[in-house]
């Protein structure tokens, strides 16, 4: 075992600048399906039709690391419908780092690798000359993190010759054979696999076979790249067909072929044509609706998160339940300068608000980070009690002030800032910020005479600084609100901040974020509104904002204090304790568990601390918390992950 953990160092070189021509072949056959496939992305075309489908491939693999190439599509065929791809996640199945940590992209932990050898259990068998048979298995329990198989092992050097994976990730089951290279860097690469899928979703169930030839003698030019072209693909095919594949080609050669001449009447009945509403569901809704929408150009693109996506649906207690969506775009002026946006927009259904932030970016200098970017958002609903107070202060208790949201404003903002990158690890940042914002509850507000809007300008400056590549990030933001005739806050607001995402063996990680903020001057008390520490009304999930974020702090406290401190740390495992139970164990990809602390003005310390874990269906993660040493309350905290990789 320690010639296998060892081999790629010992007897391997670096992979960067490996290439290689590899011909990919996926078989599918649907065994059961019903009206639900049409919601799978990239599966709506096997909704109807035929059941079995044949697609071919011929590419050129650019190697920097067994994890990181780059793939120049050359060649493509399909029976399925509109040249489409179906299953496109089992792809990364056909080349395993079998030396890595991971076997394929950031999930599956390699037995192979000396990290995890506490997750596996090893049997080895002499099968002669210097040939061993390493079997391997969970040690504990089954999950879908790990796999259990065998390998043909050179057992001088530890070489794996031949390997056989079992295992289920992200619904779909596998079972994936790889024939490993001969020696150097192509020894760390298959150059024949072959997977047997399996995918399980709501009475539907396909399956396919899927080979990928590495090395293969014929290099097609990187510009080349063709769809629907049977004779090129059957040029570059490195071996025959099945029996079995060709007769997928003959079923559809026959139902496309060309109509005979029906002049002559009663010589061929007519086809029956499909029904309009069936070619809009199956195809304007599968297109539109649960994939996203992309459009390219030489020079552009824009791309729409899918319209039905239960990745971008959130619920925790304290927000109710959130939905949002993703446009991403993007112009290239020339080769150093471009324009993109990064938009985010949804609806939260507790507060009945549509949220949006616009991000316009103009990149002119990529070789420093410079750009100029301008950002436009309605911001998140605040609220300070201070103006309550004041109201019952001066009116006394009032029943009509029960429920009102009285001390909430809505808030727009708009953003201007230039970044800039002075040297490897300083970054300066300057602009300004325009807010404005409006009660929520404005004829009330008149009532008392309390104003309805406010309205503030701020020039500002950042600092942010990473002193060694995998340093924390350490940021310091400065900023002055100006008073004149249409403004009405006058400020002085300094925060620090400091975040790290270290990296540990196995996929663990630990995550932590520090920091703290002051008003070294007001204008009034309305509105401490901090930028990195504020609430957000449209979260995201698991790797988005549950990390470094408050989950139970009431929406007031963000904004009534002069000064804050905070801190987040988050310790995220794939095998922790969830993982551990049998039967409904073998699910949990990830878990992770929080502790978060902070200190305001007038408030005893507050904590939170909480455990998540994730599976392939959703992200569930529970809370508690804590006023000095006495329990508050508990919360949930959920977000959709189904076919979030799809």
């Amino acid at each position: 075992m320690r010639r296998v953990f060892s081999y790629q160092r010992n007897y391997t070189s670096d992979v960067n600048g490996f290439a290689s021509n590899v011909y990919m072949k996926h078989h599918y056959a649907t065994k059961r399906r019903n009206f639900t496939l049409w919601l799978v992305p990239t599966m709506y075309t096997m909704a109807e039709g035929g059941r079995e489908h044949l697609s071919e491939a011929y590419s050129r693999l650019y190697f920097y690391g067994i994890n990181d190439y780059d793939s120049k599509n050359n060649v493509f065929y399909t029976t399925i419908r509109h040249n489409r791809k179906a299953l496109p996640t089992v792809v990364e199945f056909l080349t395993p780092n079998v030396y890595g940590v991971t076997l394929y992209g950031d999930h599956i932990l390699s037995p192979f690798c000396e990290e995890n050898r506490s997750y596996y259990r090893y049997t080895t068998k002499y099968v002669g000359g210097v040939k061993t048979l390493l079997s391997f298995r969970p040690r504990f329990v089954s999950n879908t993190q790990l796999v259990k198989g065998a390998a043909i092992v050179d057992t001088s050097t530890g070489r794996i010759e031949d390997v056989t994976f079992v295992g289920e990730f992200d619904m779909i089951g596998f079972r994936a054979q790889a024939t490993m290279g001969s020696e150097g860097a192509r020894s760390l690469i298959p150059k024949q696999c072959n997977t047997d899928i399996e995918f399980k979703f709501m009475g539907n169930y396909i399956t396919s076979h899927v080979e990928a030839a590495y090395d293969c003698p014929i290099t097609l030019p990187d510009t080349l790249s063709v769809r629907g072209d049977r004779h090129l693909i059957d040029s570059v095919r490195p071996y025959a067909l099945s029996d079995e594949e060709q007769h997928v080609y003959d079923r559809y050669d026959e139902a496309h072929a060309p109509k005979p001449d029906t002049t002559i009447v009663d010589s061929v009945p007519e086809k029956k044509r499909r029904p309009l509403y069936k070619s809009l569901m199956l195809d304007q809704l599968g297109e539109n609706l649960i994939s996203s929408l992309r459009a390219d150009w030489s020079n552009a693109y824009v791309k729409l998160s899918p319209i039905i996506n239960p990745e971008y649906i959130s619920y925790s207690k304290r927000k109710g339940v959130a939905y949002r969506m993703r446009l991403r775009a993007r112009w290239d002026l020339d080769k150093q300068r471009s324009l993109s946006t990064s938009t985010s927009f949804g609806y939260n259904f507790k507060l009945h608000k549509f949220y949006f932030t616009i991000p316009i970016r103009f990149n002119y200098a990529p070789n420093n980070d410079g750009y100029l970017e301008l950002i436009y958002a309605n911001g998140n609903r605040i609220a300070n009690s201070t103006i309550l107070d004041e109201i019952i202060q001066e009116h006394g208790e009032l029943p009509e002030l029960a429920n009102t949201d009285l001390e909430a404003f809505d808030d727009n903002r708009l953003q201007l800032t230039n970044n800039m990158r002075l040297n490897n690890w300083v970054w300066l940042e300057t602009g300004f910020v325009i807010h404005h914002r409006k009660a929520v509850n404005a004829e009330m507000m008149r009532q008392f005479g309390k104003p309805t809007r406010l309205r503030s300008l701020a020039p500002m400056v950042g600092v942010k600084l990473r002193p060694w590549p995998k340093a924390p990030l350490f940021s310091i933001d400065y900023e002055r609100g100006v008073k004149s005739k249409k403004t009405d806050l006058d400020y002085e607001r300094w925060e620090a901040d400091a975040s790290i995402s270290h990296k540990l063996p196995r996929l663990q990680s630990l995550n932590i974020r520090l920091g703290g903020g002051i008003y070294t001057r007001r204008h009034n008390n309305y509105f401490m509104d901090f930028s990195n520490f504020r609430d957000n009304n449209l979260p995201g999930g698991w790797d988005d904002d549950w990390t470094g974020n408050f989950q139970l702090l009431s929406s007031k406290l963000y904004n009534e204090s002069m000064y804050y401190l905070r801190g987040n740390v988050s310790y995220e495992s794939p095998l922790l304790a969830a993982s551990m139970v049998p039967v409904v164990g073998r699910f949990v990809e990830r878990e992770r568990v929080y502790l978060s602390s902070l200190l305001i003005d007038k408030h005893r310390p507050y904590t939170e601390i909480g455990y998540g874990f994730t599976t392939r269906l959703v992200s569930l993660a529970f809370f508690s918390s804590f006023s000095g040493f006495e329990y508050q309350e508990s919360g949930i905290k959920f977000a959709f992950e189904l076919f979030r990789r799809w």
